[in-house]
C-alpha cells in the first residue's frame, strides 16, 4: 500500500473514533444534565410538600432550611467532583501529549537509524560488486562501464531510501498530528459531559510590522549653502569644567614649507613638511572660579595635563550640532587675566592660549 493511502487510512480512523467518542460524551452530558436536574426536582418537591403541610410555620422553616443545606450538599459535592474530573482529564490529556512526542522522536530516530544501516549494507554490496568486477577478465572498457552503472545504481538505491524515510517521517509526524487532535477532541468532550466550556481555539493575530518612528525633525531652519554665524557656538574643555565661552581664536591648521634646490634647478622647489597646529586662544567671562588658572598653574608647575577640546558649531536653535572639530592632547601655554578699568561697563574676560598635537573633523 502507498503511503498516501496509509494516510487515508489513518486520517478516516481518526475521524471514525471521534464520531463514536461525540456519540458517548453526548449521552453521558444528557446523564449528567439529568442527574443534576433531579436533585433540583427533589429539593423543590420537597419544599412543596413541606408548604401544604399542616405543621407549624416555625417547623416549616427549619424543615425548609434543612432540605435547602442538603440540597447545597448534595450540589457542592457535585461541583467537587466534576472540578477533580476536569484536574484530572487536564493532567491526562498534558501526559498523553507527552506521550506522543516522544512516540514520534523516537519513531524519527528509528527511522534514522535504519536509514543509516540500510545505506551500510548497499555501500558494502557495491563495495563487493566493485572488487569482483576488478577481479574479472572482462576487458577494461568493460569493467569502467561496469562500475559506473554500478555507482548509479547505487546512487539510486541511496536515492529511495532517501525518499522512503521522508515518507516514513511525513506518516509519523501525521500519525503523531492525529494523535494530537484525537487527544484534545477527547478533553473537549469530556469536559462538556462535565459541563465545563472547551477552550476556544487560538486565532491567528496577524502581526504587525513596528510602525516606523519618524526621524526627530531638526528646529534648523537654515538652507543647505547658508552661510553660519559665527556665534552659535560650545566649547567642550575634557574634564576642565570652566563655563561658557564668548570667543574662539586661530583655529588654524598648516603644513610647514620646505624650500629646496638642487645644482640643476633653475626655480626653488617647495615641498610639504611637517603639519602644524597654531595656537587657539579661548576667551571668556570671568566667574569665581579657578578652572582654567589652575590648569595653567599646573603647566607652569612642570606637569602637563592633556586635555582633549572640541569646538561645536551650533544650528540656529543652539542646540543642533552642525559640526564639531576635536583637538587631541591639548594644554595651556598662556593665561591673559582680565583688564581693570573704572571707566569701563565692560564685562571682565580672560584668555587662555592652547597647544594641540592634532586636530579632527567631525561632521554631525
Amino acid at each position: 500500500m502507498k503511503l498516501d493511502g496509509i494516510k487515508k487510512t489513518i486520517k478516516k480512523a481518526n475521524e471514525d473514533v471521534q464520531k463514536e467518542v461525540d456519540k458517548g460524551a453526548a449521552a453521558a452530558k444528557k446523564a449528567r444534565e439529568d442527574g443534576e436536574k433531579k436533585l433540583d426536582e427533589t429539593a423543590a418537591k420537597a419544599n412543596k410538600s413541606i408548604e401544604n403541610s399542616k405543621l407549624p410555620d416555625p417547623v416549616k422553616k427549619a424543615a425548609k432550611d434543612a432540605v435547602s443545606a442538603g440540597h447545597k450538599a448534595a450540589t457542592d459535592a457535585v461541583e467537587k467532583a466534576k472540578q477533580a474530573a476536569k484536574e484530572a482529564v487536564e493532567k491526562a490529556e498534558a501526559a498523553a501529549k507527552e506521550a506522543v512526542d516522544k512516540a514520534e522522536e523516537e519513531a524519527n530516530k528509528a527511522i534514522d537509524a535504519a536509514e543509516t544501516k540500510v545505506k551500510e549494507i548497499v555501500a558494502k554490496a557495491s563495495d563487493d560488486l566493485g572488487k569482483a568486477i576488478d577481479d574479472s577478465n572482462l576487458p577494461g572498457p568493460v569493467k569502467d562501464l561496469a562500475k559506473q552503472g554500478l555507482s548509479a545504481l547505487e546512487g539510486a538505491a541511496n536515492k529511495g531510501i532517501e525518499d522512503l524515510k521522508a515518507g516514513a517521517k511525513d506518516m509519523v509526524k501525521d500519525l503523531a498530528a492525529n494523535a494530537d487532535d484525537l487527544i484534545g477532541h477527547l478533553k473537549d468532550k469530556a469536559l462538556e459531559v462535565l459541563g465545563f466550556e472547551a477552550a476556544a481555539p487560538i486565532k491567528d493575530v496577524p502581526v504587525k510590522a513596528p510602525a516606523v518612528v519618524a526621524a526627530p525633525v531638526s528646529t534648523d531652519t537654515s538652507r543647505k549653502f547658508d552661510h553660519r554665524g559665527g556665534f552659535n557656538f560650545r566649547i567642550e574643555l575634557g574634564g576642565v569644567a570652566a563655563g561658557a565661552f564668548t570667543a574662539v581664536d586661530g583655529l588654524t591648521a598648516e603644513v610647514e614649507l620646505v624650500e629646496y634646490a638642487g645644482g640643476m634647478d633653475m626655480y626653488t622647489r617647495q615641498i610639504p613638511g611637517r603639519p602644524k597646529i597654531a595656537p587657539i586662544t579661548l576667551k571668556k567671562g570671568y566667574i569665581n572660579t579657578a578652572a582654567l588658572w589652575d590648569w595653567m598653574k599646573a603647566t607652569m608647575d612642570g606637569t602637563l595635563k592633556f586635555e582633549n577640546v572640541s569646538i561645536v558649531l551650533l544650528a540656529d536653535d543652539g542646540d543642533t550640532e552642525v559640526v564639531r572639530y576635536d583637538l587631541q592632547e591639548t594644554w595651556p601655554s598662556r593665561w591673559a587675566g582680565f583688564q581693570l578699568d573704572a571707566q569701563s561697563s565692560g564685562a571682565m574676560i580672560e584668555e587662555l592660549e592652547l597647544q594641540t598635537r592634532s586636530i579632527s573633523r567631525v561632521a554631525a
